[in-house]
């Protein structure tokens, strides 16, 4: 199977013309605030830092551009908090068949294959960088991407576990409690 994308460009006509720093989309800070005062760009016109690379880059997608938007919210009202947790994704399904893919594909590679299943985890300096996810495999991606947004430490958990079967079980009770609010 070959896949091609060509990406998306953002129309940044309007901003060059307020003379806002623009690359291939409005360059923004960790606070969403652009080059301009007072003015914030959020979503698929915003080139921010990509976690795993540190790279600008426009990342066009749903789950980036709602913590940016949140973010550009929040500093807006005097709560700064900054958003630094950009992961580059892609995800597809061609003919039922669904493919998802994060982060970076360089460094140690854990691959796991079966029947209607492809799984293949990137590894560097003890997180998880990236992964490829095909068919059965993108059942659980959230969890990669979780290790990956909050760049835990593989061995404070079983990544092993992980790696063949994720579950919340191979985290840490305390880190449960976190990421479920409190419940276990």
């Amino acid at each position: 199977m070959l896949v091609v994308a060509v990406g998306v460009k953002p129309n940044t006509s309007l901003a060059k013309e307020a003379g806002l720093a623009v690359n291939r989309g409005i360059v923004v800070d960790t606070s969403m605030r652009t080059s301009g005062k007072d003015i914030w760009a959020a979503g698929d016109c915003a080139e921010a830092e990509e976690l795993v690379s540190g790279q600008h880059k426009v990342l066009p997608l749903l789950c980036n551009a709602y913590l940016q938007g949140e973010t550009a919210g929040k500093d807006m009202a005097g709560l700064t908090e900054p958003f630094n947790q950009a992961i580059a994704m892609n995800a597809i399904s061609f003919f039922g068949l669904h493919v998802i893919t994060a982060g970076l594909y360089e460094g140690e590679e854990k691959l796991f294959a079966e029947e209607g299943s492809y799984k293949r985890l990137f590894v560097r300096d003890n997180h998880l960088i990236g992964y490829i996810l095909i068919g059965k495999a993108v059942e659980r991606a959230g969890i990669y991407t979780a290790l990956i947004r909050n760049q835990t430490a593989l061995d404070t958990i079983d990544f092993d576990l992980i790696s063949r079967q994720p579950a919340l079980m191979a985290f840490a009770k305390s880190v449960r409690q976190q990421q479920l609010g409190g419940s276990v």
